[in-house]
């Protein structure tokens, strides 16, 4: 097996330098694809703003460019859309333990537009924490045949297909997760929370230019092979002001191994001010139990983070978030503090120092602690 796994890895390692090397450009690969900057999409590097997210929805076209014919032949020559991530951990001190993570995690991406209606998303990594063995994190096949009805198949999580606010894992800034989207609550759902990847099959899109919406069909997390999927989710997201987003969404379910249901819903908003931005997310959980009866939890998040720049692009970004979850029945509660200070040494490389406490836990528990220092270069 670990033969197996030393040659995948070799194997993937190859075919990232292929890719990579038809563009030999440091710069990440949709903006290499598009001509533009990386400033163009992101606010602070990987959050979106308005366009960025646009960019996406629309299969990894811009809105203005939708209805221009584009066959495979153009995305070849253009440079197929292939970057990777490194990402450097040379100091992470939790609890008092310390550990050099010189290097932690690689990434490799691969995605784009394909042709007018069709695009595709992959995403390979390996890190430290599972002895650098590759796996596909994300796998996507989308159809956009209006920006009114997009179709998505997928592993990955419920809301993959938006990018606004605090459920998208992938576009956090700091180290530590948002707790709402990863408490897995009452374990029912593959005992993971609302980042954990699962087979998706959902319809997304934009009836009208502020209002966002989502619905999919699903197995629980962690089932590769979508075993036996009862997993309904929505979503609906408005853009009540240009830059102010207000979202709900709702997952009813059940995990057909255990025979339990679970229904887990929520609200979140994000809020651009200036250079500055606010997200928020509550989540309420209700899960089945093995032995009868039920029990709920709640989880929330407020983050704010600030982005100062030098010309165009981010410089520094200062961000601050809180984060309380509950367990077994709301009788456990937790508090936990991130400060996260990021500065970005170009638009493809960012270095941070963060700090993680729990300001409250139950008791008999000890206060955890973290700080750590990481670095992140995208090609």
């Amino acid at each position: 097996m670990q033969k197996t796994h030393r040659l995948l890895s070799v194997l993937l390692g190859g075919l990232g330098l292929l890719l990579i090397s038809s563009t030999a450009q440091a710069v990440p690969a949709f903006a290499r694809q598009e001509g533009v900057k990386c400033s163009t999409c992101h606010t602070a590097w990987p959050q979106l703003n308005a366009r960025g997210r646009a960019f996406k929805e629309n299969g990894y076209r811009f809105p203005e460019d939708r209805d221009e014919p584009r066959t495979l032949s153009d995305l070849i020559e253009t440079g197929i859309p292939a970057g990777a991530l490194l990402v450097a951990r040379p100091y992470d001190n939790e609890n008092g333990a310390k550990k050099n993570r010189a290097f932690h995690e690689f990434e490799l991406f691969l995605g784009g537009a394909l042709n007018d209606r069709w695009s595709g998303f992959a995403e390979v990594e390996a890190e430290d924490e599972t002895d650098f063995s590759p796996e596909i994190a994300t796998g996507v096949v989308g159809f956009h045949p209006s920006p009114a009805i997009n179709l998505l198949m997928a592993w990955g999580n419920y809301f993959w297909s938006d990018s606004s606010g605090l459920l998208r894992d992938g576009l956090r800034m700091t180290r530590s997760h948002v707790a709402a989207i990863n408490e897995g609550f009452g374990g029912v759902d593959g005992g993971a929370g609302l980042r954990g990847a699962r087979q998706i099959v959902s319809l997304y899109g934009r009836p009208l230019p502020r209002l966002f919406y989502s619905l999919g069909y699903s197995g629980v997390a962690g089932s590769v092979e979508g075993d036996e999927p009862k997993n309904i989710n929505a979503r609906l997201a408005l853009d009540v002001l240009p830059n102010v987003t207000l979202g709900g969404f709702h997952v009813d379910g059940k995990n057909d191994a255990s025979g339990l249901s679970f229904k887990r819903s929520g609200v979140d908003l994000q809020a651009d001010i200036g250079n500055a931005r606010v997200q928020g997310l509550f989540v309420s959980a209700d899960d089945d139990l093995a032995g009868g009866g039920s029990e709920s939890n709640n989880a929330w998040a407020l983050q704010g983070m600030y982005v100062i720049k030098r010309g165009a692009r981010p410089a520094w970004v200062p961000l601050v978030r809180l984060d309380g979850y509950g367990r077994n029945d709301g009788k456990d509660r937790y508090r936990e503090l991130t400060l996260n200070l990021t500065h970005y040494f170009a638009q493809n490389i960012k270095g941070y120092l963060e700090y993680w406490k729990q300001l409250d836990v139950p008791t008999g528990e000890s206060k955890a602690d973290r700080v750590t220092v990481q670095v992140s270069v995208a090609f």
